[in-house]
């Protein structure tokens, strides 16, 4: 009885999880696993992920963990919020372009921490959500920023750039000046081909807080340190989403992650 189960249980993951494997990965146009390279990175996490006929089961399970933590990010991060649908129905907003950078896992994992997490985000001047539109911008965003892949050094350092004008409202948090300059501009560039206006719109914050030392927390009689704010990492261009009012979900229109299904561009 158990070993029918086991074959029931994968060929249950055959036909339905190397399905939406395929469809994952469907940039990667090879599904017979043992032709696909070890080298390159999608291929080869598509090559672990899809399940064999001579499987045992603990390779299934294994075939199954590495799909929900690796392929589909099941533990990148945690998301307060309120529903999109709820979000929607309440408020109104021109369409947003969000870029998000992350540090490397494995970089972060020697500082015992979560990677460093990072966004900037801007208004699409745009009213024609037409698939060539749609697809300029992704072709934009993959040049300046995936290939390759852009970064910048994230810090304890404030800088705001605005332009009313233009529905530029930045806020960057960098080792220095210049980085802040370098990921303002880039950003600006994907819809202006202007020179920013340092002079008048660049405004450092400066504050005293000592952000090295976060301080700690007595939980249940144990004492917890606080997550460091503003920690100083490089970070990478990782993804991009566009929000249109209407739609419940973002448009992930640039993934370099692999993680985000359905994205428009796999860069």
């Amino acid at each position: 009885m158990a070993s029918n189960d086991i074959e029931l249980f994968q060929s249950f993951c055959r036909k339905y999880f190397n399905k939406t494997v395929n469809e994952h990965f469907r940039d990667v146009s090879n599904t017979d696993p043992d032709t696909l390279s070890r080298s390159v990175p999608r291929q080869l996490i598509k090559r672990i992920c899809l399940h064999k006929d001579k499987d045992p089961i603990v390779l299934t399970v294994g075939r199954l963990l590495i799909w929900w933590v690796e392929a589909k990010g099941l533990f990148d991060e945690y998301i307060y919020g309120i529903p999109s649908t709820d979000f929607e129905i309440t408020h109104t907003y021109y369409p947003q372009v969000k870029l998000h950078f992350r540090e490397d896992k494995y970089e972060a994992s020697t500082n015992s921490r979560r990677p460093a997490r990072s966004e900037v985000s801007f208004r699409w001047r745009e009213n024609d959500y037409s698939t060539a539109n749609i697809n300029l911008l992704a072709n934009k965003i993959v040049a300046d920023f995936a290939k390759p892949p852009f970064f910048f050094k994230r810090g304890k350092k404030l800088f705001s750039y605005v332009d009313k004008t233009k529905g530029y409202f930045f806020n960057v948090t960098t080792d220095d000046e210049a980085d802040a300059k370098k990921i303002i501009e880039q950003v600006i560039r994907i819809q202006d081909e202007i020179e920013p206006d340092w002079e008048n719109k660049l405004k450092y914050h400066e504050d005293k807080i000592n952000y090295l030392t976060p301080g700690t927390v007595r939980i249940m009689g144990d004492t917890k340190a606080k997550p460091k704010k503003r920690p100083t990492a490089t970070v990478k261009f990782a993804y991009a989403e566009l929000f249109i009012p209407g739609l419940t979900k973002p448009i992930i229109i640039v993934d370099r992650t692999g993680t985000k299904a359905g994205a428009i561009k796999i860069a």
